[in-house]
């Protein structure tokens, strides 16, 4: 069988019991300082709605390689594609294509704008 590796030195008792004390000391403040509330901000506590404006995706099969496209909702029916130089339009459909797969573009962020009404009609 092989010898046993040595053990790490202990530390120092003395080193041990210094830290609290030094931290103590310290200009941090103390732990039971007061924190403050966040309920205490004035908010309506409406639940918001949002919509939907922008994505950017990521076209390519690894993150070392590939290509960024940015999509931007022109209105309710169309979208613009930012494609280098080449910008088009594409209907709103084809952004519920954006999933991935091989080679084609998956979302890789969603960007999202508040709507005034918090109705869902």
């Amino acid at each position: 069988a092989a010898p046993a590796a040595p053990a790490a030195p202990a530390a120092p008792a003395a080193a041990a019991a210094a830290a609290p004390a030094e931290a103590a000391s310290s200009s941090a403040a103390p732990a039971s300082a007061p924190v403050e509330d966040v309920h205490a901000l004035p908010c309506d506590n409406k639940t918001g709605r949002y919509e939907l404006c922008g994505i950017i995706t990521h076209q390519g099969r690894t993150a070392e390689g590939g290509h960024y496209v940015a999509w931007v909702k022109k209105n309710s029916k169309k979208w613009l594609v930012f494609d280098d130089e080449t910008v088009a339009e594409v209907d709103a459909e084809r952004i519920k294509e954006l999933y991935g797969g091989g080679d084609w573009h998956i979302a890789y962020m969603c960007l999202y704008r508040k709507m005034e009404t918090t109705s869902l009609e």
